[in-house]
């Protein structure tokens, strides 16, 4: 789920705007200056940027102007006093969503918000819904998805690195089932604050609590009769687990506050990126929901262990691109595409696609060269094939060639390693 990225240097009106968007059921950070922005715009998936015209270090103009420069064509709205509201005018002319006077914790500004980041996962879905791997663990993936997805009765469990597009499967997992016409709910539980995921699960009854003004159906009710997606499911906390747990069992569950037991008729999907069964070694993820969650595992590969998939990718990527900045660049030349089959990726498909978007927009001509491809010499090797530890080298070496469907040559790639040093081992370990 992408994030509500708040920028505004007064710390307490910021926590307020965040704790108000999440309570209405959505993703948001802040951060307090310009600079800081422009880190995180970099380095996170941004749906919509919320910001005061006034900053620290500049204000929301040069921030825009950053971000149509790096080509981060984000939903973009300002928030203003009524002394700025001349210079937010301004910023708005040169493509901001909208204005808007504060306080903006508002039922209107609510609707407007929630519009632009349903509009934006609109595009996102149509622009990735339709691509499918080549690459043998792409291609099972792919085949273990159509095989679970009808059976809506099974919780689905995705796992896999950061970036390799755990969401997009859930999705895949969603509009393949008999539940497409439903709602799909993500619920990116690595933002939600402890002391509001309950709240923010099952809803609250009007004075259940300090501030709880009225009746607020949760994320449960919303997804009733569709697909609930609990993003980094490893962060709930023991009594969100508890209550998960409850819920799924049961089928049932109250609202905080509330008198009556409601049913709930949803498909669980559930993703992470830790190590579960250490989760439950060290007593912070309850055993029982995890087989409950488990019921039918996907693995989502690094996108280093599908070499097949990365031009084709990228070149699908590159169509969108295209499409959303106002670009017509072909494709890419042949010494780019030999460096990015080359790179490791540790951020997989969400930088890859960072890398796509940046390259179309700097593209001076038709095709894509070097100049344009902002990538280290070497990445950072794949920890998963890390060949640092002689116990589980041959594991690691059969892992590598399974993965890349015994292309030696994208398997040494993989490992970080020569092919003539491949051959070592291999005889090594009598694997040739």
């Amino acid at each position: 789920m992408k994030i509500i990225l708040v920028v505004e240097d007064d710390r307490g009106y910021a926590r307020v705007v965040v704790n108000w968007l999440v309570k209405n059921g959505m993703g948001a950070r802040y951060v307090l200056s310009v600079t800081s922005a422009k880190e995180f715009i970099s380095r996170t998936e941004v749906g919509l940027v919320l910001s005061d015209y006034c900053l620290q270090d500049g204000n929301s103009m040069e921030l825009l102007e950053w971000m149509n420069a790096e080509g981060y064509r984000i939903p973009f709205l300002v928030m203003t006093g009524y002394g700025n509201i001349q210079g937010a005018v301004e910023v708005v002319k040169k493509g901001a969503i909208d204005y808007l006077p504060k306080p903006v914790q508002t039922e209107k500004i609510r609707e407007l918000i929630s519009g632009l980041l349903r509009e934006q996962e609109r595009l996102t879905r149509n622009d990735w819904f339709y691509y499918r791997g080549i690459s043998p663990l792409a291609v099972k993936l792919q085949e273990y998805i159509r095989l679970v997805a009808p059976v809506d009765t099974l919780a689905v469990l995705i796992r896999g690195a950061s970036g390799t597009g755990k969401e997009y499967v859930a999705r895949q997992v969603h509009e393949l089932s008999r539940r497409a016409d439903a709602p799909f709910i993500a619920v990116d539980c690595g933002v939600l604050p402890k002391e509001l995921a309950v709240s923010e699960l099952f809803g609250y009854a009007k004075g259940a609590f300090t501030g709880a003004m009225e009746n607020k159906a949760g994320m449960f009710a919303a997804a009733n009769h569709g697909t609930l997606f609990l993003d980094e499911v490893g962060n709930l906390s023991t009594e969100v687990q508890r209550s998960l747990l409850r819920a799924l069992q049961e089928k049932c569950y109250r609202p905080i506050g509330g008198k009556e037991e409601l049913q709930t008729n949803i498909r669980l999907v559930a993703a992470t990126n830790e190590d579960l069964e250490k989760a439950i070694a060290e007593g912070r993820f309850r055993e029982d929901l995890f087989h409950r969650l488990n019921e039918f595992p996907l693995h989502v590969p690094l996108l280093a262990e599908c070499i097949e998939d990365i031009i084709p990718l990228a070149e699908f990527m590159l169509d969108a691109a295209n499409r959303e900045l106002g670009r017509s660049v072909k494709g890419f030349d042949r010494e780019v595409q030999k460096r990015l089959k080359a790179y490791s990726w540790p951020g997989n498909i969400r930088e890859l696609r960072m890398v796509v978007r940046r390259a179309t927009l700097l593209a001076k001509d038709d095709w894509i060269t070097t100049g344009e491809i902002d990538l280290s010499d070497k990445g950072r090797q794949p920890e998963e094939y890390s060949l640092n530890d002689e116990r589980t080298e041959r594991a690691t070496i059969l892992k590598a060639l399974e993965a890349t469907g015994n292309d030696r040559k994208a398997a040494a790639r993989l490992l970080g390693i020569s092919r003539s040093t491949l051959y070592l081992k291999l005889r090594k370990y009598r694997l040739d």
